[in-house]
């Protein structure tokens, strides 16, 4: 073995070195503990000695007998994905000396078969192991951030969905920490010292040819074992679809991570044909010439008592048609991150955050909402809304919007429009955020407008159109139309976007909590937001309450926001961890309401899920539905509210979908019919999704 300095080494390593230096100077508060304004000398100490060592790796050539050089080869293959490992699993918040054997061992093959991808497509082992070791830590670094941000960890679905993620990127603060400075430190130095050694053969060798054939050779065998489900019953590879962070902790990131790519295929249920899907509806319709007048969403209601009733049929005839109002505008609001957070534990707080919303309830049905997403995935509870359908019955991880909706598929927008709607869609943001642009033209809007329409809106925090300016242009849509049309007009809202760490410019009111909770400073920017959202929400109703032309508000969140772990905890008294089924699925609800400008009979929901939601609109509107929809109305009265995480029943009591139980034959009913709505291709049932 022989060391050697070259100029080039020298010139690299000094750039390496100003590179370091500038990072660590940059980066000097990370060494800083706020609560104890201490400097944390050894932590700095350390980084600097690993960057110190890399640097060093960099500036001396090595010359070593072949021998020792395959078996430096062959070390660094084997020591590089063990230390990727620890890296990735440390930049998740997860103690990788917790995960079982066999799991560990599953990382460091995922970990191991990246760089063996990249050696065998690029034939060259240096750039195998500094773009192995890159990708590695990028998965490592971006799952940090995205359960910071989002409060879920990173999944295969969101490379589909990496446009839109761009598009809000900026408005997130991604800063360099001291987590990633050490990571970053190990991993730097683990890579100096592999590429000491050198893969030396020409580069159209038989070697590089052979070991690229045997490597590639090894990838697809070893992938497609792994994605058996042999493989998997064998190891008891499960993935926890309703608490991700916990599967992630349990199973290790580059596992889990792959393990999602194996549930991104929507199966084929059992027993599927065009006749089944038939038999499905007319049974439950009770007769393939069932009546919607004989149908109604089988709901509880509060009354003033708190004695619960049912919502019958009867009672919802008797709503719509007491004002003799058929048709009416419908304007649908789906508010971004607009959840109340007092139904996770009592908190008090400065200023009043929802009076408004609360004291709505005059020609107002409202309640709880269960939805498919936490934190974001907007999309998906747009998907449910718009189609009926449900995140329940589509692989874990995916964003339907990307995914599925490639082609024309009936949905609100299409069953209004055949009814003589006009049907728009509204956004203050970019119209390519979750393909919007593509996808509301599929599901049958006439029109798109975004933030490039609107003249001179209001920002709040520098980034994020208020939901005031969103609504003065609701109002300006609803305007401008012609006197005899009717309207369909589906919003989507920004002004509460994730991200409660920037700035407040544009928040009229900082809404602060009391006592223990006051530290909690995202929990506070959101529940400011949600102050002006609910002074907005009061001038919109203000203004359609003097509107003469019938119409009717559907509002409702997407998702509650993702704010201080530590604050939900302290909440509900227990650790994320701990959540129980009835836990979890309260952070799955937000409320929703729907309001008319004439008179209806006043209800509360209890508990349903947004793949309810528009058929009882439309139901309260009274506008015709297709067999789909009269099936879902029947479906309600047996299963109030299914999401991705499971199914509640007619007495309140939420289940895992792996239960089998009465309520089974139900679900596999739904299942059966939705993938005929959405794959059913050649042999679909088209006429169940088509008003007659």
């Amino acid at each position: 073995m022989r060391y050697q300095v070259t100029k080039k080494r020298i010139l690299i390593t000094l750039l390496l070195s100003l590179l370091a230096l500038l990072i660590v100077g940059f980066s000097l508060d990370v060494f800083i503990d706020s609560e104890t304004n201490s400097f944390n000398q050894s932590g700095m100490g350390l980084i600097v000695l690993l960057l110190i060592l890399g640097c060093y790796a960099q500036s001396v050539e090595v010359r070593m007998h072949p021998i020792v050089n395959a078996v430096w080869i062959g070390i660094s293959f084997v020591a590089l994905p063990f230390i990727m490992v620890h890296v990735i699993e440390y930049l998740s918040g997860h103690d990788v000396s917790l995960l079982p054997d066999v799991r560990f061992a599953l990382n460091f093959f995922w970990c191991q078969l990246v760089y063996a991808l990249l050696f065998a497509l690029t034939n060259h082992y240096r750039w195998s192991v500094i773009l192995g070791s890159v990708v590695c830590f990028l998965v490592g670094g971006i799952n940090h951030f995205v359960q910071l941000f989002r409060g879920s960890p990173f999944q295969i679905s969101d490379i589909l969905a990496v446009g839109t993620a761009a598009d809000v990127a900026g408005n997130y603060i991604i800063a360099i920490n001291y987590d990633l400075l050490l990571t970053g430190s190990i991993t730097f130095l683990a890579v100096s010292l592999a590429i000491l050694a050198e893969f030396h053969c020409k580069r159209r060798d038989w070697k590089r040819v052979t070991a690229s054939v045997v490597l590639l050779g090894y990838i697809v065998s070893s992938a497609a074992y792994f994605y058996s489900d042999s493989f998997w019953s064998k190891h008891n590879l499960t993935i926890d679809y309703w608490n991700p962070i916990y599967s992630y902790t349990n199973n290790g990131t580059m596992l889990s991570f792959a393990m999602g790519a194996k549930s991104m295929r929507a199966e084929k249920p059992q027993g599927y044909s065009a006749a089944m899907v038939q038999q499905t509806t007319a049974d439950m319709l009770e007769g393939e010439n069932a009546n919607i007048s004989e149908l109604g969403m089988g709901v509880k209601l509060l009354n003033t008592s708190g004695s619960s009733v049912r919502y019958t049929a009867d009672r919802v005839s008797a709503s719509t048609t007491s004002s003799s109002i058929q048709s009416p505008n419908i304007i649908a609001i789906m508010n971004e991150s607009y959840a109340d957070l007092h139904m996770l534990g009592d908190f008090s707080t400065t200023l009043p955050v929802m009076n408004y919303f609360k004291s709505l309830n005059k020609n107002t049905i409202k309640g709880n909402l269960s939805v498919s997403t936490l934190g974001g995935g907007t999309c998906n509870t747009e998907f449910e809304f718009l189609t009926g359908l449900s995140m329940a019955f589509l692989p874990s991880g995916v964003m339907a919007y990307s995914q599925y909706i490639n082609d024309d598929l009936e949905s609100m927008a299409t069953i209004l429009s055949e009814q003589g709607y006009t049907s728009i869609a509204f956004h203050p943001g970019k119209a390519t955020s979750w393909g919007r642009d593509k996808v509301y033209p599929n599901l049958g809007f006439e029109a798109f407008y975004t933030t490039e329409d609107m003249e001179n809106p209001e920002y709040m925090r520098g980034a994020y159109v208020s939901d005031a300016s969103d609504y003065e242009y609701v109002i300006q849509l609803f305007e401008e139309k012609e006197q005899d049309e009717k309207l369909f007009l589906f919003n989507v809202t920004i002004q509460n976007h994730g991200g409660y760490v920037l700035d407040t410019i544009g928040i009229p009111e900082w809404v602060a909590m009391r006592g223990e909770y006051r530290k909690y400073n995202q929990a506070e920017q959101y529940l400011s937001l949600m102050r002006a959202s609910d002074m907005a929400l009061k001038e919109l109703i203000g203004y359609f309450q003097k509107v003469d032309e019938p119409t009717m508000i559907v509002f409702f969140g997407d998702h509650q926001p993702n704010v201080e772990s530590a604050f939900i905890e302290d909440l509900k008294g227990k650790p994320l961890t701990a959540f129980d089924m009835d836990d979890v699925q309260e952070r799955y609800t937000v409320p929703f309401f729907i309001w008319c400008n004439y008179d209806i009979e006043e209800a509360y929901y209890e508990s349903i899920s947004v793949n309810y939601l528009s058929t009882l609109a439309m139901e309260v509107a009274g506008v015709e539905l297709p067999v789909y929809n009269q099936y879902l109305s029947r479906l309600y009265e047996t299963l109030p509210a299914v999401n991705a995480l499971g199914y509640r029943d007619s007495e309140g009591v939420w289940h895992y979908f792996r239960e089998e139980n009465a309520l089974t034959p139900y679900l596999n009913g739904y299942e059966l019919v939705q993938y005929d709505y959405l794959f059913g291709g050649r042999n679909r049932v088209d006429t169940l999704y088509q008003v007659n």
